[in-house]
């Protein structure tokens, strides 16, 4: 087919240029803006990235801290044990010792009652001594006063009733 009017073709190709011209330009518009768009939610998702890495490693290192406290508080928990069966160790000690000092205290009690019942015993056999005593000098004075008596003249014996 041909144009009737030979311009027309060249007006025609020159506005199909255009449109293809302002076609690629409005595409390399699109194609900018989504290359915007992408190199943003780049940017957005390497700062989410960067956060999460950063997260990951503080999360390591509370793995880290946690494992640590771990360790101490199963050396605490070693030492705790330890303690307590020192500790068991020491109360049955001093429950052998309070029993043996509640022994000793009934022992003393004991000892005391037989002191003062010996003392008692000590304190009663002087009076009877004593009392002997006393009885063995005046029956001694009695032999002397009666041979006194014999030895003494008749006569005298007159006058020693008299003595006062």
């Amino acid at each position: 087919m041909t144009d009737a009017n030979p311009g027309s073709s060249s007006t025609s190709l020159s506005s199909v240029q255009n449109m293809d011209v302002n076609n690629l330009a409005a595409k390399l518009l699109e194609l900018q803006e989504a290359l915007v768009q992408s190199q943003e939610k780049n940017l957005m998702l390497t700062a989410q990235l960067r956060e999460l890495e950063r997260m990951a490693r503080d999360g390591e290192d509370l793995k880290s801290e946690l494992v640590n406290q771990g360790l101490l508080l199963s050396d605490k928990s070693r030492e705790n044990k330890q303690l307590h069966q020192e500790l068991g160790r020491i109360t049955t000690l001093l429950e052998q010792k309070l029993q043996e000092v509640e022994d000793l205290r009934l022992s003393t009690t004991e000892l005391q009652h037989q002191l003062k019942t010996r003392e008692s015993e000590r304190d009663l056999l002087a009076v009877m001594l004593n009392e002997a005593e006393n009885a063995q000098r005046r029956q001694h004075s009695e032999e002397q006063v009666q041979q006194v008596a014999k030895d003494t003249p008749g006569w005298l014996k007159a006058f020693k009733g008299k003595n006062p």
